[in-house]
């Protein structure tokens, strides 16, 4: 993989680390209710928020390699799609350079 998915890659940890804030910041709202998360997709200049419940988060923070998108923002040749609903996508990256920085980032590894 060249520069681009490491580019990527990094992008997508940065909103990670981003919404893991975040949900410490909402974390007496019940577990039922929405919370707005930023898009994890790799596009430098995106500023969508994706409303998610606890639940799904922690399913999307459970595994270094998922990550929850904007339908419209899957990037193909770095991820692929493991589930979408309404609301989101989840993705999972690939191997090679965009799972390598996906565990290497882990918040919560």
């Amino acid at each position: 993989m060249g520069l681009r998915e490491e580019r990527v890659a990094k992008n997508e940890a940065v909103v990670r680390e981003i919404n893991e804030q975040i949900k410490q910041a909402v974390e007496a709202i019940p577990p039922d209710s929405f919370m707005h998360i930023v898009c994890e997709c790799g596009y430098e200049k995106c500023d969508l928020f994706i409303a998610v419940t606890k639940e799904e988060y922690e399913r999307i923070r459970n595994d270094p390699l998922l990550f929850g998108v904007v339908g419209e923002h899957v990037i193909l040749d770095i991820e692929q799609i493991v589930t979408e609903n309404d609301r989101f996508t989840i993705v999972e990256k690939r191997q090679g350079t965009p799972a390598e920085v996906a565990i290497r980032t882990d918040p919560r590894g």
